[in-house]
């Protein structure tokens, strides 16, 4: 299998353009997709992260839109092919790709498309001719899907590249026609599925013609997928591209994989100085959770400041807008400085940053699949990369085995920054928390953010999938609680002891008076006096009524009501024992009357009823038992 890019059947300019960008030559995955799918074929494609799946597949699409302009011009409302992404930062990025190639090499268009375009800017200044091959992203968040359709209508583009939902809005629109439609592309066709367009998905695939071309891009392949490999592809042809040779990696040969073994309270201060040491032009270190990710990114921000070559920090997760997630990323992205990204994993699947040459995971995710997702962001496309993720001392480092299982091998860390251990590192977790606390201090804000993000934690850490080895009953939460600046260990039911009881004393240092303890924020600390003196004085009246209440109760409790009721249960009592008496008198008179030779059982029956109804009545209890 040849990997010269001047072996492939494609547009020269499309060669010249790799070439540009440095690709020179193919990766394993792009030298068996692409002359398949810029061919005749449907494609079901498993490759490991950072292989150059989106060059695989945007290429080809290109091929196949030019082939199709030989038969003639783009025709407004006709959809030629699509690129499906599971997510819009994904969407987003593999747009910017195809754009970049187009700009890069595509000839511009006829002399029909231009008049178009000066239509579109009538008034103005002889716009730039457009090229022959157009792109256009659909996505929620971004325009609204009545001008989506608009500028589809008047840009005649031939790719779009689209999220699920906002792609089935403008297929189902009256002025769209499929009838000339070509090529399909599932990107990350497994989180497409994970993420609950699975209905979106089979909704496309019936309203596209069947006589079209389809490419199943994603890491892993499922059952789920392969249910919709049934229904949306022809004939396919399977491509698994693996690395190492015969025996089976997950993970491309140029990225190393590491693991280091710490204490809760050790882990930020070697996490501090690996990204002080290690020669990076961009980084991104995981966290578990939004709120974790919003105070990081400011602790190591306020941390940052006293170093000679400070660093840029961004924070990226999916409680922030679609459009500042887009600003922040973009930022990230094209910063020349030295630059660390914090984030969930919202950033772990699909997105190819460049220049990423270190990911640090602080916590594993819930999956296996995430894990590599996530240390699949650094060393793509054969650029050399390291993963390192940070596991507590005991139960957690049987995660290693776990994932040998799943045919990714973690090495013990032994690169720049891995000499700090033992009573260095110690000591560095000592003075780091100091630093930490009075930061803190210094406004409540900080310790509120802190208390979210340790309890947010806590909860993922309690939930994880594998709890046999993520037990939160292993884990030393004073210590983890240190290393988040906190000042007492929170009221949480995961920190009760096995007899149910919370520890004795929840303070990690000096006792603090939270009554005074204030916000640096005016409006703020305001608001914290007004209510803490409302609930002071709450708790005074609450108090006085507790005591009152009693008081009235028992002082208007009459004697006399007292005396009725118990006079009244007596009578009732004695008029059920009544009852019970005359029963028994009347059963015995009968039992006499009968005849002498039928009597003599049927007497000894009679005694035992009699006896049991006896056993009754003394069981009953009496007026003095009540």
């Amino acid at each position: 299998m040849s990997t010269d890019w001047k072996d492939l059947p494609v547009a020269p300019w499309l060669i010249d353009t790799m070439e540009q960008f440095g690709f020179t030559d193919m990766t394993p995955v792009q030298a068996s997709v692409i002359p398949m799918f810029a061919g005749n074929k449907d494609v079901i494609v498993e490759a490991v992260t950072g292989s150059g799946k989106t060059i695989a597949f945007l290429v080809p699409l290109i091929q196949r839109m030019l082939n199709l302009l030989k038969e003639g011009p783009a025709v407004s409302g006709r959809v030629y092919s699509v690129v499906v992404s599971p997510t819009r930062e994904l969407a987003r990025q593999t747009y910017e790709v195809l754009q970049s190639i187009l700009e890069m090499g595509c000839p511009e268009a006829d002399a029909s498309d231009k008049i178009t375009l000066e239509k579109k800017k009538k008034g103005k200044a002889a716009p730039t001719m457009p090229k022959k091959i157009r792109g256009q992203l659909i996505m929620g968040g971004d325009l609204p899907s009545h001008l989506d359709l608009k500028n589809f209508l008047r840009d005649k583009p031939q790719i779009i590249v689209a999220t699920p939902g906002r792609l089935l809005e403008l297929l189902r629109a009256p002025q769209i026609k499929t009838s000339a439609f070509d090529s399909l592309v599932l990107d990350e066709a497994d989180r497409l599925l994970d993420l609950g367009f699975g209905r979106d998905i089979t909704s496309i695939i019936n309203i596209l013609p069947k006589q079209r071309r389809t490419g199943l891009f994603s890491a892993t392949i499922t059952d789920a997928i392969q249910n919709l490999v049934k229904i949306g592809l022809r004939n396919p042809v399977k491509i698994v591209v693996k690395v190492g040779g015969k025996k089976e990696q997950k993970t491309p040969l140029s990225l190393g994989l590491s693991y280091v073994v710490l204490e809760p309270r050790e882990k930020l201060a070697y996490a501090l100085n690996l990204l002080s040491i290690y020669p990076y032009r961009k980084a991104i270190v995981y966290l578990p959770t939004c709120a974790a990710v919003t105070y990081y990114q400011q602790m190591f921000s306020h941390l940052n400041e006293g170093r000679e070559e400070p660093y840029e920090i961004y924070g990226l997760h999916g409680k922030l807008p679609s459009s500042t997630r887009i600003k922040i990323l973009n930022k990230y992205q094209k910063t020349g400085a030295q630059a660390i990204l914090m984030t969930t994993d919202i950033a772990a699947r699909g997105l190819d940053i460049p220049e990423v040459d270190l990911v640090v995971q602080l916590d594993p995710p819930s999956d296996a699949d995430t894990f590599q997702h996530r240390c699949g962001r650094a060393g793509r496309a054969g650029r050399q990369g390291q993963a390192i993720v940070l596991l507590h001392k005991g139960r957690e480092e049987e995660y290693v085995d776990l994932m040998r299982v799943r045919k990714v091998k973690l090495r013990p860390y032994t690169g720049p920054g891995s000499e700090l251990e033992g009573e260095k590192l110690d000591q560095e977790a000592t003075e780091l928390y100091t630093k930490l606390r009075k930061w803190v201090l210094e406004d409540r804000q900080r310790h509120d953010q802190a208390l979210l993000s340790f309890v947010s934690f806590v909860r993922f850490y309690s939930k994880h999938v594998a709890q046999s080895i993520f037990r939160i009953q292993s884990l030393d939460l004073p210590g983890l609680a240190a290393s988040y600046g906190l000042l007492r260990l929170p009221k949480m039911p995961e920190l009760r002891t096995k007899d149910n009881e919370r520890p004795e004393n929840t303070w990690l240092g000096e006792v603090i008076d939270f009554d005074t303890y204030s916000y640096k924020n005016p409006a703020k600390e305001e608001a914290r006096l007004k209510e803490l003196e409302a609930h002071k004085e709450a708790m005074k009246n609450k108090v006085k009524i507790h005591k009152t209440k009693n008081d009235v109760q028992k002082a208007n409790r009459a004697w006399s009501s007292t005396l009725q009721k118990k006079e009244e249960k007596s009578e009732r009592h004695q008029k059920k024992q009544t009852r019970i008496n005359e029963k028994i008198k009347r059963d015995f008179e009968e039992a006499k009357d009968l005849k002498q030779e039928e009597s003599k059982e049927v007497v000894n029956d009679w005694k035992d009823m009699v006896k049991k109804s006896k056993k009754r009545k003394v069981d009953l209890p009496t007026f003095d038992d009540l």
